[in-house]
């Protein structure tokens, strides 16, 4: 993980965290305004009929009527009411003569409302946020209430007016965007730290796979991640570390496998070049060159099967085998397969079982590449059959399925083995070391032949006595399951 990368993954966390506070403030700021305003109006409305009522009280039966001393007291009280609420007062007749404000700068007395404002006012009450048809030289927000005789009678002596600024936000709105304004600071803040924290901590485990993998590539097979969590970090450290341990694995198996082949082709050369030179040069005396020349022929023989592995297995990699299923005798197939061991069966005195079945077994595939996969398997029992041992073979056919195993007696795999030997390159030769010249490809071509035609094979073993490989393919097609003419007649 690069620093880009870092800087890349911290500014859009720091991004979308700070759009997500701003749109959330942005939000917040239009129910707050909405609270605010019913709040103004709601405050205004109460302090309208609080100063009608005192108002209505203390004019009597006529607001004009007063006398010096009762508009002085009356003054100052809405003056004191003003200043405490940081409110325009001001006192209107019926006709909308200003008889009193609290702020003679602004609404000077005997100063008169238009006709059309007092109209609004004569219907009860009155609440705008405006300039009241230009009677103020700025916004206000204005609530106006009728006041009576002694609040008790139904005429009407005037009207109390109740006004404050737009920019009431001096009290209140400032506060407001203050807050709101450090919250979005603050939260930007915490976020940038936490984004930071999460972003290095996220970043660090991958920078660190990033170097294991470096090392890896350059040939330090044992480099691991060491990250322990149980998070996705976890899960990809645990993949890596087990794509390690396969990769570690495959290539000690090649290296294994190149040091096999490399033995496995030199030797047979040597000795073939060896005993030609010996017939060319006259070292082998006549009478002998049938007996070397038979050797050779072995060591040929040897060569082929290993450049036939090679080849099949480079196939199988490449995926270029096609599989061309037909139904066939598998009992004639076991027949032909132990037919090419026949002297080394008899050399080693081998019993072999299971073959005077009565019932042909009818198998469904390629004929030719199954004839390879019990070829394997037989070399493979020939090979590690004690002497005076067995070949067992066992054949079924039940649950739309043929089944196949090949037994051998001898020393059997170690239970360690048994989910390795059909590993590519693998040998269990701590196990199996009566013969060491195979290169850990049969069982793995028998497997991935097995696999084309949608079966499976399986081991069981008990070392010291028995090894037994059993696989089984699909049954065939019911349109499909008659042999052909030609092989019924040869049959």
């Amino acid at each position: 993980m690069t620093k880009s990368v870092f800087r890349r993954f911290l500014f859009f966390s720091v991004s979308i965290a700070l759009v997500c506070v701003i749109v959330i403030c942005g939000i917040l700021v239009f129910p707050v305004s909405s609270y605010m305003g019913n709040l103004k109006r709601s405050t205004l409305e109460k302090n309208a009929q609080s100063i009608a009522e005192y108002v209505g009280n203390a004019s009597g039966d006529s607001i004009h009527h007063l006398d010096s001393s009762e508009v002085r007291i009356m003054c100052s009280s809405l003056n004191a009411m003003a200043s405490s609420t940081h409110t325009l007062i001001f006192i209107t007749d019926t006709q909308g003569q200003v008889l009193h404000s609290t702020d003679g700068t602004l609404i000077r007395q005997n100063s008169y409302l238009t006709q059309s404002v007092m109209e609004l006012v004569s219907q009860g009450s009155h609440y705008e946020h405006g300039t009241l048809q230009n009677f103020y030289n700025k916004q206000y927000h204005t609530y106006a209430i009728p006041f009576t005789a002694n609040n008790q009678g139904e005429v009407v002596l005037g009207y109390c007016f109740v006004a404050q600024s737009s920019l009431w936000t001096s009290d209140y709105a400032p506060n407001v965007y203050k807050i709101l304004m450090w919250t979005v600071l603050i939260a930007a803040a915490v976020v940038f730290l936490l984004s930071a924290v999460y972003a290095y901590n996220t970043t660090r485990p991958l920078k660190q796979m990033a170097e294991a993998a470096k090392r890896f590539a350059k040939g330090d097979f044992e480099s691991r991640g060491h990250i322990k969590s149980n998070d996705e970090m976890g899960e990809l450290a645990a993949a890596f570390n087990e794509m390690a341990d396969f990769l570690a694995s495959s290539e000690g198996m090649r290296r294994n496998f190149i040091a096999n082949v490399s033995h496995e082709l030199k030797t047979p050369m040597t000795n073939i070049a060896g005993y030609i030179d010996g017939i060319l040069d006259g070292t082998v005396p006549p009478e002998e060159q049938k007996h070397y020349l038979s050797i050779i022929s072995q060591e040929i023989k040897r060569l082929n099967r290993l450049v036939t592995s090679m080849i099949s297995l480079s196939k199988i990699d490449s995926g270029e085998i096609t599989v061309k299923k037909a139904p066939f005798v598998i009992q004639d197939t076991v027949f032909n397969v132990l037919l090419g061991f026949e002297q080394e069966i008899e050399k080693n005195n081998f019993s072999i079982e299971g073959l005077d079945t009565e019932q042909d077994i009818i198998a469904f595939g390629d004929k030719d590449l199954i004839h390879q996969v019990i070829y394997n398997l037989v070399e493979n029992a020939v090979k590690f059959t004690n002497h005076g041992g067995y070949i067992r073979f066992g054949f079924s056919h039940k649950n739309n399925k043929v089944y196949l195993y090949v037994e051998n007696s001898g020393e059997g795999i170690l239970p360690e083995d048994l989910r390795l030997v059909f590993d590519k390159f693998y040998k269990a030769d701590k196990s199996r070391s009566i013969n060491k010249k195979s290169m850990g490809l049969g069982l793995y071509i028998v497997r991935s032949i097995i696999h084309l035609h949608s079966g499976n094979i399986t081991v069981e073993s008990e070392p010291g006595k028995y090894c037994r490989f059993i696989f089984w393919l699909p049954d065939a097609p019911k349109k499909q399951k008659e042999l052909p003419e030609n092989i019924k007649e040869k049959r």
